[in-house]
């Protein structure tokens, strides 16, 4: 039994204790219900909002404390001072004891803590929680490693052993094509392990009923809650139906590319013929396909175009022009 299933037992216990505890003081089962439901909430503000932080610090649990610790002292205070009262209605101690302590650590918390509760609930520190799991195809391309070196990338890396294991398997092909792949996805893992921010994991489980890999990332990514990365169009589709987040390599190298308006003046070298009549081709630096209406004269030259219209595609930009003058 893993840890959070532990904690999620203690929370059953808690609700099922404090609802047998103010049964017993002649409260209806509903009425004993609620207060139950009351206090297990209390207790699980406390792990969420101070225990669970993943840049939890000592002085936010010293605030806490002595704002519960306040808390008790006042509670008992109350009960000393208005004993006639608490005699009578003893379940009201219960009460008190059960939830001024936390009200007094929350509220210092909130007041002098090193992070507000306030700012807690506004899910900043999700943001850089988000698990992302590097696939088979991401790793081949090798791209997305620069990326992660240059902290672009935030939150936990993850490399699936099964996604270790194809590699390995590519790369012990007869094939060479196939078996350099493999080898270079290899590289790519040894030179993400060396990077330590953001931190890169290798994770153990493995599916053993699945016998796709493509089909165990969507299922690991759906347990981890984690964003997939892929250049893999087909896996990008499947993961995107299960609801997965995808962060698609291809997609943010297109993104990057320079913006072109129509009207804009660029240099382009018309390297071969179009599919249409007198068409030429060239290709920018970041390689975007530029088609030249009436550029077939001009193959093997370096000319001034201007933009008459771009294309946005599945594969990228395509970006028609109209030849001005060649550049000597």
């Amino acid at each position: 039994m893993n840890i959070q299933r532990l904690i999620g037992v203690f929370f059953i216990f808690l609700l099922l204790v404090s609802t047998l505890i103010f049964r017993n003081y002649g409260f209806t089962a509903t009425q004993s219900m609620f207060i139950g439901i009351l206090i297990t909430a209390s207790a699980v503000l406390l792990y969420t909002f101070v225990f669970h932080q993943k840049k939890f610090k000592i002085r936010g649990l010293l605030v806490f404390s002595a704002g519960f610790f306040l808390g008790l002292y006042l509670a008992k205070g109350i009960t000393i001072s208005l004993y006639a009262v608490f005699t009578n209605f003893p379940y009201l101690q219960e009460i008190l004891y059960l939830t001024l302590p936390y009200l007094f650590g929350f509220a210092f918390l909130e007041m002098i803590g090193d992070k507000p509760i306030s700012e807690i609930w506004k899910g900043e520190t999700g943001l850089y929680a988000t698990v992302k799991v590097l696939d088979t195809s991401a790793l081949i391309d090798g791209r997305i490693v620069e990326v992660i070196k240059l902290g672009f990338v935030e939150g936990k890396i993850v490399i699936p052993r099964f996604v270790l294991e194809e590699l390995q398997y590519l790369s012990d092909s007869t094939d060479p094509n196939i078996r350099t792949k493999g080898k270079k996805g290899l590289e790519q893992v040894s030179l993400l392990k060396g990077i330590k921010n953001p931190p890169v994991e290798i994770y153990e489980r493995d599916f053993p009923r699945i016998k796709e890999v493509d089909t165990k990332l969507v299922e690991l990514c759906r347990l981890l809650k984690a964003k997939l990365i892929t250049t893999d169009y087909n896996l990008n589709k499947v993961a995107s139906i299960k609801g997965v987040e995808i962060l698609n390599v291809n997609d943010l190298a297109n993104a990057l590319k320079p913006v072109v308006a129509v009207g804009e003046e660029l240099v382009v070298f018309v390297m071969k013929e179009g599919k249409e009549k007198e068409q030429g081709v060239g290709y920018l630096d970041d390689g975007t396909m530029v088609v030249v209406d009436g550029g077939k004269p001009y193959i093997g030259h370096r000319i001034k175009a201007i933009v008459n219209n771009v294309l946005q595609t599945s594969s990228g930009k395509i970006i028609f022009v109209k030849p001005k003058e060649v550049i000597k």
